[in-house]
This record gives C-alpha cells, sequence and structure tokens, in this order.
C-alpha cells in the first residue's frame, strides 16, 4: 500500500507537532501553552495535541510520585 500525497501531509504535520512540542519544552514554556486544542472535534487537530504533548514530554517529562 503506498501512501498519497495527502497521508503524508498529515504525517508530516503531526511530525512537526512533535518537534513544536520539544523546542516549546527546551524554550521553558509551560505545558498549557501547546496550540493544539485536545477536546477539538476535528480528529486531527487532536492527534496533533497530542504529538505536540509528547514531544514536550520527551523534553521536560510530567513528575510521577510512585511513593503513595
Amino acid at each position: 500500500m503506498t501512501a498519497t500525497p495527502a497521508d503524508r501531509a498529515a504525517a508530516m504535520r503531526l511530525v512537526l507537532a512533535h518537534a513544536e512540542g520539544r523546542r516549546a519544552a527546551s524554550e521553558g514554556r509551560a505545558m498549557s501553552s501547546c496550540p493544539y486544542d485536545r477536546h477539538a472535534d476535528d480528529p486531527v487537530t487532536r492527534a496533533r495535541a497530542r504529538m505536540w504533548l509528547r514531544g514536550y514530554d520527551k523534553v521536560n517529562p510530567f513528575p510521577v510520585d510512585y511513593s503513595g
């Protein structure tokens, strides 16, 4: 199965969102500065938000307390 140009463009938008999240974390911006709506009706926007947050988490992971 060959990817269509539309598929490649959609994948690139997700890759760019991941990179934007990494850059935001490395610049010290807040996680809440994500420009994409996690609750949008559009599934592509939700996916971009997830990828942005994953990129952010790669640089500045959210602390988890396992002591409980």
